[in-house]
């Protein structure tokens, strides 16, 4: 009888409410959410403003993050992530960095971790000592051995390295910490990172802030051949797929040492804190690159995620006009703007005739197609909260960026299944090649753009007689052209050498299942400007290791 009485109630209300008009909208959007559940579309006007929940409309977020500032990290890490475009949060124990080497231990050098933020990195906060704050009194920015020098002293220390970026969040040592502590990181930060949980919410508010989770991969042992961490890869990918993904939600990784899998035995054996190796690492970054391709994950640092939630959090918009021909509002989210200028990413509703929509605030033009959802139609845009009026516009281009993308051997094989991603500010295009290995992007407006490619699948070609061109290449006795370089250079280093021969080797073996670069390269990025005409633009790719290009996919 309970189902029956329910399903009644459902009918009731789906006749009772024929227009989101007939009531208020509710806060955070659950009238249009119930609306849409019932099969109808909220009618928004011209001009009406909704912030997406995360950057360039992905459905979840993803953060990278480092801990102790470990000299593995830039050695390893850094080219990692930079292979795949990613950016990553490093925290670092201020008084063991130095200016120069000799190092520390196995701590890092200062011009490291300059190098770092000038790529885009966050440098955080992981204290003065790495003491357990928990532990400590409260005391004062002044006096050793207290939870305000620690947090303010490694926060002062950092900004005067680095004085282009401000240190804005901090990760407490061992993950512990007490009321005391959140509340003195408060004074400092905007965030602080803990651990024991793989996701949080999208919806962050007050003192939360100050005990973000985090989670680390701690492998069974023993640790033999790659194989034996296949498990705690797909556990972990597992919870992306099914629970970060589907709810919308943010999860920030950790890791300390990060070490080529040959050294992880001696790692270990010297008491390194579940070392991960930089072939798990290239898999796990991988599965996330094609989920950021699809749209589904957003990678980006601890300090910017905090920065997209607490202005979208707060946002806010004053419509100043909207016509046919022009729609005027100024974005505004209350926050110290020194710190909070990430751009958001918001859907703003025009016309239904408008086709192109040129952009602009401050000095930033740009242009997007829109979106029709059935019931509006919508620019996805990103602006800066209290970066000044935002100007929208009906546009007339309409261009098409279009091409082939094949294997770079004697037949010009096709590539099926590439990724093509088309980025400029504030737009976001991807497609996949079909089985001639064509591809377009219709309806793009003039402006400058980044095109890169992404394959997964299909991977092959590499063998003993690549193995030896390579080692011949580094003693100057054969020449490679540029994207052979490339895929020779397969522990992504920037330098071919007798390391990447003996890589390539052992993968034909089966003594490694994977390199650190990625399995596919590209001829791209390339860097595309459309002013009045469309524009073709064919790729090559190999797959990485195969020098000699006698791969046939």
């Amino acid at each position: 009888m309970k189902l029956r009485y329910y399903f009644v109630i459902s009918l009731i209300l789906i006749v009772i409410i024929p227009s989101s008009r007939m009531l208020p909208q509710p806060a955070g959007g659950k009238l249009v959410n119930n609306l849409e559940s019932s099969g109808l579309k909220k009618v928004n006007t011209i001009g009406d403003v909704s912030v997406n929940t995360w950057a360039n409309g992905k459905k979840a977020a993803f953060s990278f993050t480092f801990d102790d500032g470990l000299i593995s990290q830039y050695q390893y890490v850094r080219p990692i992530m930079n292979s795949f475009g990613f950016n990553a949060t490093y925290y670092v124990i201020t008084s063991v960095v130095t200016d120069n080497p000799p190092i520390i231990y196995r701590y890092d050098t200062w011009p490291h971790f300059q190098e770092l933020a000038a790529e885009g990195n966050e440098i955080g906060a992981h204290t003065v000592t790495h003491n357990d704050l928990s532990q400590m009194p409260v005391g004062d920015e002044n006096t050793p051995g207290t939870i305000a020098y620690e947090l303010y002293q490694s926060k002062k220390k950092i900004e005067e390295k680095i004085p282009g970026q401000k240190c804005i969040t901090a990760a407490y040592p061992f993950c512990t910490y007490n009321d005391s502590v959140r509340m003195v990181a408060q004074r400092y930060f905007q965030a602080g990172r803990s651990c024991g949980s793989y996701t949080n919410s999208p919806n962050i508010y007050g003192m939360d802030w100050y005990s973000l989770g985090s989670s680390d991969i701690r492998f069974d042992q023993p640790r033999t051949n790659l194989s034996d961490d296949q498990d705690e890869f797909n556990s972990y990918v597992n919870i992306l797929q099914n629970q970060l993904i589907p709810g919308g939600k943010w999860t920030v990784f950790l890791a300390h040492e990060v070490l080529p899998f040959s050294d992880i035995a001696s790692g270990a054996a010297n008491a390194y804190y579940y070392p991960v190796s930089t072939e798990w690492l290239t898999q796990l970054c991988q599965w996330i690159k094609q989920r950021s391709d699809d749209g589904s994950i957003w990678v980006a640092t601890l300090g910017n995620v905090t920065r997209y939630i607490k202005e979208r959090e707060n946002f806010s918009y004053n419509l100043i006009s909207s016509g046919p021909s022009q729609i005027q509002f100024n974005p505004e989210d209350g926050l110290d703007d020194s710190i909070y200028n990430y751009p958001l990413t918001v859907n703003v509703t025009v016309p239904s005739g408008w086709g192109n929509v040129s952009v602009s605030q401050g000095s930033s033009v740009s242009e997007v197609a829109t979106i029709t959802d059935g019931a509006n139609t919508y620019a996805k845009i990103n602006i800066i909260p209290d970066g000044g009026t935002v100007t929208l516009s009906p546009s007339t281009s309409n261009f098409e960026i279009c091409g082939r993308v094949t294997y770079d051997n004697s037949a010009e094989s096709p590539l099926a299944g590439v990724t093509l991603t088309l980025s400029a500010p504030g737009d976001t295009l991807r497609t996949v090649t079909g089985i001639d290995g064509r591809y377009s992007f219709v309806n793009v407006v003039a402006g400058t753009y980044t095109l890169t490619a992404a394959k997964s699948d299909d991977w092959g070609g590499a063998n003993s007689t690549d193995a030896l061109l390579a080692a011949k290449y580094f003693v100057n006795l054969a020449s490679l052209d540029a994207l052979q370089i490339k895929a020779a250079d397969v522990n992504n280093n920037n330098v071919v050498n007798s390391t990447d021969a003996l890589l390539i080797a052992k993968r034909f073996v089966n003594l490694i299942q994977s390199f650190v670069k990625p399995d596919w390269v590209f001829s791209t990025p390339a860097a595309i400007t459309i002013s009045n005409s469309s524009i073709t633009q064919n790729i090559k790719g190999l797959a990485t290791g195969d020098v000699n290009k006698s791969y046939i996919p």
